[in-house]
């Protein structure tokens, strides 16, 4: 994902470049018009081409390999405003897909290896991730979903096996991991529980072989791990911690599988509303928190 943040970067620096050529126009106010094309420093290769109106990119813009390949292709619209751009790898296949908003990646974006494969499908908000993010494995099943509010992890993390089933199930809350970490062997064994809170752990942690074996049982408080007495007398009053399944309920799932990706981002946002929204939004992620997991407590109530 790195390469492709570079790689998108260095395209929208282009806008800036000096002409190279002197049928590029610029008018009085130093503002590039009409039809520009230009050249890699010291070479006969096409950097990019396009049209400019008061220097604002005006259409379909190609950017260029220095081996001439076709590297991007973007089709500028609203004054340059918004663009719909296709990324592309060195070797002709499709690198990446969607649409900018003054220069900021928004809405729905689908990145892909230099095979031509889906790798990851991600939401945007005015260049943030923002809503649900998912990556795929080469043979274009899902391997993991997760969710972000302006940039930072909020909320359910699932990753699944080659076949579906799910491997593990995560919380964070404000970028921070929170709750419950559950984690499955191919054959459906829990053979993972942490928890957590407020980035620390905080809770039992129970590590099992995939035949259900314990492996490693341990209580952390305030993210220091407890004595072993302490943690054996923790795990004599919860015996339910070796088998409740916590945060992986099925219900919790269900919702999860069922949502619309578009409740997860604002495809309406303009200028006008943008803070507006923003705040909106600043205020959604304060108030949000994981959904409880059904009778996990019950015995220590009735204590």
């Amino acid at each position: 994902m790195k390469y492709f943040k570079k790689h998108i970067t260095f395209i929208l620096g282009l806008f800036t470049l000096t002409p190279l050529l002197s049928q590029n126009k610029i008018d009085s106010l130093g503002r590039k018009q009409s039809y520009w094309k230009v050249f890699y420093p010291n070479s006969k290769h096409i950097e990019y081409e396009g049209l400019f109106k008061d220097d604002k990119p005006q259409g379909l813009f190609k950017y260029y390999y220095e081996h001439d390949t076709i590297k991007a292709k973007l089709n500028f619209q609203k004054d340059g405003k918004m663009a719909y751009a296709t990324l592309y790898h060195w070797n002709g296949k499709i690198m990446a897909k969607g649409k900018y908003l003054e220069q900021k990646k928004d809405s729905v974006w689908e990145f892909y290896n230099e095979l031509g494969q889906l790798i990851s499908r991600d939401h945007y908000l005015q260049g943030q991730r923002h809503g649900l993010s998912i990556t795929y494995y080469d043979s274009n099943k899902v391997f993991e979903k997760k969710q972000y509010i302006l940039n930072k992890k909020h909320g359910y993390f699932v990753q699944y096996f080659s076949d579906g089933k799910i491997k593990g199930m995560e919380y964070y809350k404000d970028d921070l991991p929170d709750g419950y970490f559950v984690y499955y062997a191919p054959n459906g064994t829990r053979v993972g529980l942490m928890t957590y809170k407020s980035g620390l752990r905080e809770g039992p942690t129970i590590i099992k072989e995939p035949d259900g074996k314990i492996k490693e049982k341990v209580l952390n408080k305030d993210g220091r791990e407890q004595s072993e007495k302490e943690s054996e007398e923790y795990f004599k009053q919860h015996p339910e911690v070796f088998n409740n399944e916590f945060g992986l309920d099925k219900e919790v799932i269900k919702i999860f599988e069922k949502r619309d990706e578009k409740t997860f981002t604002h495809a309406n946002i303009n200028t006008e509303n943008k803070k507006q929204q923003l705040q909106q939004l600043q205020q959604r992620l304060k108030n949000k928190s994981p959904i409880p997991p059904k009778n996990s407590t019950n015995k220590e109530k009735k204590k």
